[in-house]
């Protein structure tokens, strides 16, 4: 009988019975699903395997390959904490250029007191700190000031100071005046240079940060002033000191976290009715820079603390070092039978441009970490004799599928 034909009910006994019909199929009901359930899903489990699931992008292989703990942490590292107030949030490491967490950063707020840093940017690139200054009636405009009085002289950096520590609107006023004859036009060019800038959610209507319908600015747009800011001195003299003495005038930062968070060397803090509270803080550990923004904020401090907490333990710096001794691996032989070692040279992150320095670090999340893999590739000599300091490949740092640090190897 043909294959495609055979079915249990041609099957007949010797005796010629009659055909043995199938029995009727019973309609499958809720219990019974649930009894063959278990048995599936444990059958599933022996198909798939033991290992943890993975997701793997599968256009161009091979490919990166995370488990689901490492999507997790992928996630977590860039969310602002749960229960902060904060309705903007941006942690920027200045030397990598890496967002490590973000929230609305492009929202626009009041800036408050924050306005004053586009007030302290075109001061120090005006670069007239030794003019001396004379307070009118018409700077001393009340709320948070540096005490100053009508008829006293000041030069402009110690304005600055007076400005940036206290946060005095005083200061401001008078800076503003000096830099352009009048604060309208003063407002004027803060604009100007936020336009040039590309601070495209920025719009200021006075030089200290009071409230004014349209006085708004972004998270993003306050970084690129800080990172510019940053680059004088004196200003980051001025947002690193606690309190000081300026033309017999006491000034106190407004910033607490400034002496009371390890690693806090400034930056400034802005409050007003309608934009709630706000701090941009920069945050010094291990020789790396980086700024930490919370806008519009109900307790600032409480906001930032989480958050610089969130980032310290999800980030850290990873030394690119290999072994001071050679290993097995560092051995080579040559077709003459010579023993050879490799040693590493100065390592760089970009691999057409060699660093000087024995080491470098890379910045990483804690799932980063497993995914850094040191790769060597060797360039035998055509001879197949090597000669002591010739070039013998170079090593390649990589994190996942990107090459982020190079390294020359030579033979000794």
């Amino acid at each position: 009988m043909p294959r495609d034909t055979f079915n249990r009910a041609s099957i007949r006994d010797s005796s010629s019975s009659p055909t043995i019909d199938p029995a009727p199929r019973r309609p499958l009901t809720f219990g019974s699903l649930l009894t063959v359930l278990p048995f599936l899903c444990l059958t599933a489990f022996f198909l798939c395997g033991f290992g943890p699931p993975t997701i793997v992008d599968r256009d161009v292989a091979p490919r990166q390959r995370f488990t689901v703990g490492q999507l997790g942490q992928i996630q977590q590292a860039h969310v602002a904490p749960p229960g902060i107030s904060a309705v903007s949030v941006l942690v920027y490491d200045l030397e990598t250029g890496s967002v490590l967490m973000n929230k609305a950063e492009q929202l626009p707020v009041s800036p408050a007191s924050l306005a004053k840093l586009m007030t302290a940017l075109l001061i120090l690139e005006q670069d007239r700190l030794s003019d001396l200054v004379t307070i009118h009636g018409a700077d001393l405009v009340g709320e948070a000031a540096m005490g100053l009085r009508a008829g006293e002289e000041l030069f402009v950096e110690e304005l600055l100071w007076g400005m940036l520590i206290p946060s005095g609107n005083d200061a401001a006023m008078a800076l503003a005046r000096h830099h352009s004859g009048l604060v309208e036009s003063f407002v004027a060019s803060m604009n100007l240079r936020a336009g040039d800038l590309g601070m495209y959610n920025t719009l200021f209507h006075n030089p200290h940060g009071f409230d004014a319908d349209g006085q708004v600015s972004s998270a993003e747009d306050l970084l690129i002033l800080v990172k510019l800011l940053w680059e004088y001195p004196l200003f980051r003299e001025i947002v690193g000191t606690a309190a000081t003495t300026v033309a017999g005038h006491e000034l106190q930062t407004t910033n607490r976290l400034l002496g009371s968070y390890p690693g806090i060397n400034g930056v400034k803090t802005g409050t007003t009715w309608q934009s709630g509270q706000s701090l941009i803080a920069g945050l010094e550990e291990g020789g790396h820079q980086l700024f930490a923004l919370v806008l519009g904020s109900v307790d600032r401090y409480h906001d930032m603390r989480l958050v610089l907490q969130a980032v310290q333990g999800n980030y850290g710096w990873v030394p690119l070092q290999l072994p001071e001794r050679p290993t097995a691996l560092d051995r080579l032989f040559d077709t003459a039978g010579n023993r050879w070692f490799l040693r590493a040279d100065g390592i760089s992150i970009d691999p057409a441009a060699l660093e000087a320095g024995p080491f470098f670090e890379a910045l990483l999340s804690g799932w980063e970490r497993q995914e850094l893999q040191v790769f060597r590739r060797l360039h035998p000599p055509p001879s197949g004799v090597w000669i002591t300091g010739m070039p013998a490949g170079v090593l390649e740092w990589r994190l996942g599928d990107t090459l982020i640090a190079t390294q020359r190897l030579f033979v000794e």
